[in-house]
């Protein structure tokens, strides 16, 4: 009798299932792993074994920065987080430009980050505003082609540390 329930099973999963694609999500119906149609919210037939739907926000989402230690060019150690909101305005680049757009994007902004402090005096640091807007445009340059339109960048912390490095070819203890 078991093997007639297993038998029924098989055969019920190679008929079609529903999915659906909530309002905040869009996808692409990947078919053969070959081909795909960009797809918005609603119900979907999806044929197993040769189909599949990968679905994806595309509502504004924030993606928190962890606090990172920069050194500025003239040797002041400052601790910068912040947090970056953004929506995914084009499903087709956020789904096949980039793996995983939020941890991608998140290691990215941090770069931005590092890249602009480290590059800067301590007292070009001090005009949040103009950092803010510096670190939208940067981080928007580095993601464009992935499908995002950065909302807007928010600084967080941003303060002077004093920080002790421990690796790398010079030990040294900045003050």
């Amino acid at each position: 009798m078991q093997w007639l329930e297993r038998l029924f099973d098989k055969i019920l999963a190679l008929l079609p299932s529903i999915i659906l694609v909530e309002p905040t999500e869009q996808g692409a119906r990947i078919t053969g792993g070959k081909r795909y149609k960009i797809i918005g919210p609603g119900w979907y037939f999806v044929w197993p074994v040769v189909q599949y739907i990968v679905r994806m926000d595309v509502v504004t989402q924030v993606v928190d920065l962890p606090p990172q230690t920069v050194t500025t060019k003239d040797g002041h150690g400052l601790v910068v987080s912040g947090t970056i909101r953004y929506r995914i305005v084009d499903i087709e680049k956020a789904l096949f430009a980039v793996q995983d757009v939020d941890k991608a994007f998140s290691t990215l902004a941090l770069g931005v980050i590092l890249e602009y402090i480290s590059t800067r005096n301590l007292s070009e640091c001090g005009d949040i505003e103009a950092v803010k807007k510096e670190l939208r445009r940067g981080v928007a340059e580095a993601a464009s082609g992935w499908g995002l339109k950065i909302e807007q960048v928010y600084l967080t912390d941003l303060g002077k540390v004093r920080s002790l490095r421990l690796f790398g070819d010079n030990m040294r203890i900045g003050v």
